[in-house]
């Protein structure tokens, strides 16, 4: 074989091999961003095992710096920087240690002599430098990141390549710069149509809010490449922001399925399904992922929550407890948690605790209509009043406005304050049912067709009417008996307003005909008469040993609300 033959051979042999060991690397690379780490690192494996160039080395060590094997990379940067000491990338892996080491300062100084020693004429150098400023939140620096992207093209003339557009964008999003990130993003697309691209232009309007334009480029990653698994995990987060968690769970599961299911994705799966209130499958990929060696403290926060929220309250209770143990940084939720599951096992007084707690700080939910009826449903009305008021307080530094319902909280508690308030404090007595009654006189002002408002606001001013001699109920009773439907009534609270009106009349107007129309009414009712409203209206009639009856207020009970 002659010389220009052989070179020729070798040649050939040598761009093969560079082909399929390109392939090979980029199949790795496309497994590390469809969340395969195993698979990666294995693809890695098999391109050193086949030639176990530095350069290879680099990309392997990569791969397990991706993946969290910290320790790993470094055994291998450091055979790839033996095997050829020239070869810069081994250094530039050894230097983005460092970043997540949080030795920010030794970083940026090797990354700087790298580029000086290569006269920032490499471009996959220059990339990989620029990707590891983006790769740590406690020592990332996306402006050198983009500085270093944009010196690519100047520097060596080439193009910046999709993968290069795509660290661009990133580093644009660390710094919140949703335009130029979209801009970036794009431009990857440009050159290459990538589902990697998608998503992250996807999520770069998520950000601003642009639904449509999320949908339509979660949508053009699917059809890119319908399995890549982020699609699938971003498009389930993307239900959850609008309660469609049936469809959220779905997609999560489908992520898992596409994803490699080593433990820490399997965990990972678990938080997404747990915000997609799926909370039985949350607590099975927990499982799995502990089974597997996976676990944080985030794990007993999950555990506990799934399970309250599951109805097995001990158990969550057991997990919060573990998760104040652990150290784990509180939440406000956590004192939510707790409080329900409290609340679950029928320990009130430990629900109202935490709810206390949670209260001030979570301005999404209104716990003190919460602790309104645990205290109200305890008989603590002073309590209940004070729940009531600040639940209303609540609503209103939401702009939420109030209901009857509101209202009548606050007035039942308030009614059963003034009811219990001794007799003989006949001021207090007074005072706490006008609260009461200007209560009553809210709810009415939004919804006057409900009949219970207008029998209880009766009873209160029974109550402030402490002589009986005002007669101050009157005018609730009949407006109760204008507005209660007749056919569904309850036939104590009618007997109950047609004597205290009989009484009125006989006692106050003299009207005997609309007296005699309600006590017929009330006598229709109980025809024992034990009031004795007939003798009350004819006391000619009443046998001598017999006095007539006082009009009594009825004693309080708590009504069902």
């Amino acid at each position: 074989m002659n010389v220009k033959m052989k070179s020729l051979l070798v040649a050939a042999g040598l761009l093969f091999t560079t082909m399929v060991n390109g392939q090979t690397v980029q199949q790795g690379l496309a497994q590390l961003d469809g969340d395969q780490p195993t698979k990666a690192k294995a693809t890695m494996t098999a391109v050193v095992t086949a030639s176990p160039t530095a350069e290879n080395m680099y990309y392997l060590g990569y791969a397990q710096v991706r993946t969290g094997d910290l320790a790993g990379a470094k055994a291998t940067f450091e055979k790839g920087l033996a095997a050829e000491p020239k070869q810069p990338l081994n250094s530039v892996g050894l230097a983005t240690l460092m970043l997540a080491d949080k030795n920010a300062q030794g970083a940026k100084a090797a990354f700087d002599k790298i580029l000086l020693d290569t006269k920032m004429k490499n471009a996959e150098v220059m990339f990989r430098i620029a990707e590891a400023y983006t790769l740590y939140e406690h020592t990332n620096d996306p402006g050198e990141a983009v500085r270093l992207i944009d010196l690519i093209t100047e520097k060596t003339k080439k193009p910046l390549t999709a993968d290069m557009n795509i660290v661009k964008g990133d580093a644009y999003l660390l710094k919140n710069d949703g335009g130029p990130a979209a801009t970036a993003y794009e431009q990857s697309i440009l050159v290459n149509k990538t589902a990697k691209a998608y998503i992250r232009l996807g999520v770069v309007y998520l950000r601003g809010k642009n639904y449509q334009f999320t949908v339509n480029n979660y949508q053009s990653a699917y059809e890119t490449d319908s399995s890549f698994a982020p699609y699938y995990k971003r498009m389930g987060e993307y239900y959850i922001i609008f309660n469609r968690y049936k469809q959220a769970s779905a997609l999560f599961r489908k992520y898992v399925d596409r994803a490699e299911a080593t433990p820490p994705v399997l965990l990972e799966t678990a938080k997404l399904i747990f915000l997609a209130k799926d909370y039985e499958s949350a607590l099975e990929f927990t499982q799995k992922a502990e089974a597997g060696g996976a676990t944080d403290n985030d794990v007993f926060r999950m555990k506990g929550y799934s399970n309250i929220e599951l109805g097995k309250c001990q158990d969550g209770i057991d997990n919060l407890e573990k998760m104040v143990k652990a150290g784990v940084k509180p939440y406000f939720l956590d004192n939510v948690y707790f409080a329900k599951g409290y609340q679950c096992l029928k320990q009130d007084s430990l629900a109202i605790t935490y709810y206390e707690k949670a209260a001030p700080l979570d301005t999404n939910n209104n716990h003190n209509a919460t602790m309104y009826n645990i205290a109200y449903g305890q008989k603590k009305y002073a309590k209940a009043v004070d729940y009531a008021t600040k639940s209303m307080d609540w609503k209103g530094k939401k702009k939420q406005a109030l209901t009857s319902t509101d209202w009548y909280n606050a007035a039942m508690a308030q009614y059963f304050v003034t009811a219990y308030t001794p007799r003989e404090d006949t001021l207090g007595r007074y005072n706490q049912g006008l609260k009461a009654d200007s209560m009553y006189a809210k709810a009415i002002g939004i919804n006057e067709k409900f009949a219970p408002f207008h029998l209880y606001r009766a009873r209160t001013n029974s109550y402030v009417d402490y002589t009986g001699t005002k007669w101050l109920a009157v005018p609730h009773y009949e407006k109760f008996l204008t507005v209660v439907d007749m056919a569904k009534a309850n036939k104590d609270q009618l007997y109950e307003s047609y004597k205290y009106l009989a009484g009125y009349h006989i006692n106050v107007t003299k009207d005997l005909v609309k007296a005699q129309e309600y006590v017929d009414k009330a006598v229709a009712i109980k025809t024992d008469d034990p009031d004795g409203l007939k003798v009350m209206l004819n006391p000619a009639s009443a046998t001598p040993a017999t006095p007539a009856p006082a009009v009594k207020t009825p004693a309080p009970k708590t009504p069902k609300k």
